[in-house]
């Protein structure tokens, strides 16, 4: 929906959250209430409302199921939801808050990753570069034929076009985009075809009988990595679902993503390709009600773990969900991104400029945690479908599609002074092989979840790879 005319806190909230809910085909908010005032930070985007919004949302998709399949009673209009705007705007990089016991943890190694920055092209762009993960890191740097400093590759990065240096990094698998204005974005090849796809995509892959089971009862095969995908499964798990995630042991997470991510999971490894491993999964999957895949789009056919392979070895009936960074088609739909590379291309950094120098929004993060969110009303959207009509479903989300959504709410009378790391949040402690954890706890109250019954994050790879019972 477009953004017209002044309207209220309560007014943008309830309409970002029906439009989420409505992509998933699920009922509107029917009331709310907010605990305290919006914050306002430096930013063109209504951040919080924003996020409140999107929480608000998976709230009421929780409700909505949980109610439908009998594991809760019907809300009645006492029930109506609270919602905790700075809470939902930690919500939006929750790690910077994270602690164990009473110290924060490292959010990364930075002494280790590439020097990320918004460096200046040879046409008079900017170019943001990334590489969290070492292999990633030591490609940019041989693309870039340079040491690892903010010198050095401010000085590589001058040589190039913003065009030529951007395509090369795609050719190559390496995450990397130039800064877009937003009318920019929207009337490239590939804006034109994210902002012409919907928010969320559910599609019917195959039919089969109506299965009727709480969020309890459902196993969750969580095959994705960095931040989006294991939110969307670790949802599942809070509220009280066999969740395992499988990853490889070559290529793990930062702990503080698991740290977070993790909570009420089982952490398997498995190498897909070793036949045995993988003949394994394969098996996983066909025992799994929801499967969450956040790799390159048909990464995962390679190993015979996408939704129609899975559908044509039978099993039963699931739902498949899929996070990519550019959607599941159109130009850039094979391109590798984070958050902060999508921020680049569809224009958020460029609505955050300073000083003639784009910026990522003042949360950092920002389409991650949002992306997620949109992933797991999708997944109960479709739980909700296969309740009633029964057979399998593919639901698919991208932090692009996302990004193009926020861009109609941006204006500048949303900017205000307040600040991010200012904020102070209300935490929730979980135990488990880390200690005492603490984390941001959820905006909104919402029935379904039992986030105190949970155990906190497990190590990569301490669990055996199969489902809790039979």
């Amino acid at each position: 929906m477009e953004n017209e005319g002044a309207i209220t806190s309560e007014q943008r909230i309830l309409t970002i959250a029906n439009d989420v809910l409505k992509s998933a085909g699920l009922p509107g908010v029917p009331a709310f209430t907010l605990t305290a005032p919006c914050p306002r930070l430096d930013s063109p985007l209504p951040l919080a409302e924003i996020a409140a919004a999107f929480q608000l949302a998976v709230a009421h998709a929780t409700a909505v199921v949980a109610t439908e399949a009998g594991a809760s009673p019907p809300a009645t209009q006492a029930d109506r939801y609270e919602v905790s705007p700075a809470q939902a705007l930690a919500g939006l990089e929750p790690t910077h808050f994270q602690r164990i016991h009473r110290h924060r943890f490292p959010q990364s190694s930075h002494s280790r990753e590439l020097k990320s920055d918004f460096y200046a092209t040879a046409d008079g762009h900017w170019f943001l570069t990334s590489g969290s993960y070492p292999h990633l890191r030591d490609g940019t740097l041989a693309l870039l034929n340079c040491a690892n400093t903010k010198s050095a590759i401010a000085a590589a990065i001058s040589r190039y076009s913003a065009d030529e240096l951007e395509a090369t990094a795609a050719e190559r698998g390496l995450p990397g985009a130039y800064v877009r204005t937003p009318e920019s974005w929207l009337s490239s090849e590939a804006g034109r075809a994210t902002a012409a796809s919907p928010l969320l995509m559910q599609r019917a892959l195959r039919p089969g009988a109506a299965v009727r089971a709480d969020l309890a009862s459902q196993r969750v095969l969580d095959l994705s990595h960095v931040i989006a995908g294991p939110i969307i499964a670790r949802h599942f798990a809070l509220c009280g679902g066999d969740v395992l995630r499988v990853s490889s042991p070559a290529q793990p997470d930062p702990l503080p993503q698991i740290l977070d991510t993790g909570i009420g999971k089982r952490n398997a490894f498995a190498d897909l390709h070793e036949p045995g491993d993988l003949a394994h999964v394969q098996a996983l999957a066909e025992q799994a009600d929801v499967i969450v895949d956040s790799w390159r789009p048909g990464a995962l056919a390679q190993f015979g773990l996408d939704a129609d392979d899975i559908a044509r070895r039978g099993g039963r009936d699931f739902i498949y969900v899929a996070v990519s960074a550019f959607g599941p088609a159109g130009p850039w739909a094979t391109r590798k991104a984070f958050d902060q590379v999508v921020q680049a291309a569809t224009g958020i950094a460029a609505l955050h400029e300073k000083d003639g120098k784009p910026s990522l929004s003042p949360t950092r993060l920002l389409t991650d945690y949002l992306t997620g969110q949109l992933g797991i009303v999708g997944v109960l959207g479709a739980l909700r479908q296969r309740q009633r009509h029964g057979g399998s479903w593919t639901v698919q989300v991208s932090l692009a599609r996302v990004a193009t959504y926020l861009l109609a709410w941006a204006d500048p009378a949303h900017r205000g002074d307040d600040k991010f790391d200012a904020l102070e949040p209300r935490m929730i402690t979980y135990q488990g092989a880390f200690g005492a954890t603490h984390h941001v706890a959820p905006a909104v109250n919402s029935l379904g979840m039992k986030t105190g019954e949970i155990c906190g994050s497990q190590p990569l790879g301490s669990s055996p790879a199969t489902w809790r019972s039979p």
